[in-house]
């Protein structure tokens, strides 16, 4: 499979890449492609990784109980894993693909390759990863306060 790597420029990086980082992208970061009801990560399992899902639309479902809740759905752009590849810990959630799905991964590994080639794709990388969790935290906030109003009786 073939990286988009002007993509990645655009979308996660925000900026040119030269040739030799170019071909360390493609060296460090690993491309697949997972067909619908496939999984993509499931929750439990080591963590360590973190995705960018290129192109389709994934559910996002956690597990407790023995009962499964969708509490997400990924769509191009989104990152997943990002707690697992943070902490080390295993993945508090399942992925897994509802259309088609072009999904980038980077291990904990090839970031700290990365780290020791090249800071300024560590950065950039990192503040996107930053940014996407800064949002889903504000996402979080307001729906804790909807539910809040919702349970005082100020709801919609």
């Amino acid at each position: 499979m073939v990286m988009d790597v002007k993509w990645l420029e655009e979308k996660v990086l925000l900026r040119k890449l030269d040739n030799t980082e170019v071909a360390l992208i493609k060296e460090l970061i690993k491309v697949t492609e997972y067909a619908p009801g496939e999984a993509i990560m499931e929750q439990g399992q080591s963590g360590g990784v973190l995705y960018m899902l290129r192109s389709g639309v994934a559910d996002i479902t956690c597990s407790a109980n023995g009962n499964d809740m969708r509490v997400a759905t990924a769509r191009e752009a989104s990152l997943f894993g990002e707690m697992s590849f943070l902490t080390g810990d295993a993945a508090s959630a399942s992925v897994t693909a509802q259309k088609t799905c072009m999904v980038y991964s980077l291990t904990r590994s090839a970031y700290s390759e990365l780290m020791q080639k090249n800071q300024d794709l560590v950065f950039a990388l990192f503040t996107h990863l930053l940014v996407h969790a800064a949002g889903v935290i504000r996402h979080m906030n307001e729906e804790h306060l909807a539910f809040q109003q919702y349970i005082m009786g100020r709801g919609k």
